[in-house]
């Protein structure tokens, strides 16, 4: 029997694709890593995140791109086809093209939501060689429907086959969700998919500025990162009437 030699972990290659927000890939010092899984949580803002993400993927590798398809199971109905079109002329690409390569599957429930997930991805993946998957608000319809034991034990299925289906083929796996969470830290979505999941991003928006906080991931330490929002200002000129009542003289 032929055995292959050991090597350590610093000569494992590492596979990168830019996430085509250049905050976020300084925040994950480069962008996103095959073999994860990434959890988005917080704003909305993190939709378009995603969204820029799935055409950024059809990019070149020379380009920071995977030059392949991208697969969504969209149970957020987070699709917006004049955001993927802007996306796609920002980078060159025509947006016809661009659509092309995205293929999407709808969700309305949580029991099409487990069925998609659990019994056709190997199905979608060997009719499309995708290297992005995206699941927006996986667990939103679970939550909204009532977390009963069935439910709950339903998520567990789908964290451990979301977990070991990324790593078997070599994907991004992007999760979000529009749950609100009380603390940055803890992304409102159970202790079975959040500690799957490794790496989590909170997505957080002020009046002036898009913050994203690295809260878990194997190897980097946690940090945020900023992005002025765009039309924000930090100063607002008033008109001089303004300081006055409206029976001053001067």
């Amino acid at each position: 029997m032929l055995l292959t030699p050991f090597q350590t972990a610093d000569r494992v290659q590492r596979v990168m694709c830019k996430t085509g927000t250049p905050t976020l890939d300084s925040l994950l010092d480069g962008g996103f890593e095959t073999g994860l899984v990434y959890l988005l949580y917080g704003s909305d803002q993190l939709h378009s995140d995603l969204l820029r993400a799935v055409v950024h993927a059809q990019l070149p590798l020379t380009s920071g791109g995977f030059s392949s398809p991208s697969i969504m199971i969209d149970s957020s109905n987070m699709v917006d086809i004049v955001k993927l079109r802007d996306f796609s002329f920002q980078l060159g690409l025509e947006p016809e093209s661009v659509m092309d390569m995205i293929y999407i599957s709808r969700a309305f429930n949580s029991s099409q939501t487990y069925d998609l997930v659990i019994n056709h991805l190997d199905e979608f993946f060997e009719r499309i060689p995708a290297k992005l998957l995206v699941l927006p608000g996986l667990v939103d319809l679970f939550v909204n429907e009532g977390l009963d034991a069935e439910r709950t034990r339903q998520m567990t299925h789908l964290a451990a086959r979301i977990n070991a289906f990324t790593l078997r083929h070599n994907l991004v796996t992007l999760i979000s969700t529009r749950i609100k969470s009380s603390h940055s830290k803890y992304p409102p979505v159970g202790k079975t998919l959040a500690s799957s999941a490794q790496v989590h991003i909170h997505v957080d928006e002020t009046p002036m500025r898009t913050i994203y906080s690295l809260t878990k991931h194997p190897s980097l330490p946690n940090r945020n990162e900023s992005l002025v929002r765009k039309g924000s200002a930090f100063g607002v000129t008033l008109p001089l009437d303004y300081f006055f009542g409206d029976d001053s003289s001067t």
